[in-house]
């Protein structure tokens, strides 16, 4: 077990909170300490799908997609490590989109997922945090946050979604994918809508889950 699963384990059980994630994540933590301290927890073969779950209890009129949220959401950590090289932890708890009102100087990306389903995904990050992510996808040359970020991170979503909507044909699905979409200091406005802040290593940033449009 990878001390990334086990601290989503203990984040599950509420037993970490947001401020110890950032040294967790940077290795400033050992697993072994994090051990010392907690000792064994109850087995959990997909924590990250656990976190979705936790955070979808009592929001209302998710109960429908949250069986999709989660497999998406484990897609979609698995492409942070694998394409930009970050691992990231889930706050097992849904945010409100009226956090974002008082939230300037951020920009979001998303895309719909249109066919026979019909899944938005996206993410919206600080303006600093969006430009270390596009540096992990697109490289250094990336300096602009307008243009070099936004494409770099909308291609991203679309290589993730790409693989999502493969996954989902495998099941006789037919999807289709829209073009990936940006806008800044947005206030998502999804419907059944799901809202989970990340943790990486480059910062903390919000995935977007709903079923129509959220720019």
């Amino acid at each position: 077990m990878s001390s990334i699963e086990y601290s989503q384990r203990l984040l599950n059980a509420g037993l970490l909170t947001a401020k110890e994630l950032p040294d967790i994540l940077a290795g400033r933590v050992s697993e072994q300490a994090l051990r010392d301290r907690f000792g064994k927890q109850p087995p959990d073969t997909h924590p990250a799908r656990s976190a979705v779950l936790i955070a979808a209890k009592g929001v209302k009129d998710v109960e429908q997609e949250v069986t999709s949220y989660a497999d998406y959401v484990e897609l979609f950590t698995a492409s942070l490590e694998r394409f930009l090289h970050l691992s990231a932890l889930i706050v097992p708890q849904h945010l409100d989109a009226s956090a974002f009102e008082e939230t300037p100087h951020t920009w979001a990306v998303a895309q719909h997922i249109t066919g026979d389903v019909s899944i938005v995904n996206g993410l919206i990050a600080r303006d600093e945090v969006f430009l270390a992510l596009a540096h992990r996808y697109g490289g250094d040359d990336i300096e602009d946050l307008r243009d070099d970020a936004v494409d770099a991170l909308q291609e991203f979503l679309n290589v993730v979604n790409g693989l999502y909507v493969v996954e989902i044909a495998n099941r006789k699905v037919e999807p289709d994918l829209d073009f990936p979409l940006a806008n800044e200091d947005v206030v998502p406005t999804g419907s059944h809508q799901l809202l989970l802040r990340l943790y990486t290593e480059v910062g903390d940033f919000v995935l977007v889950l709903s079923t129509d449009a959220f720019l």
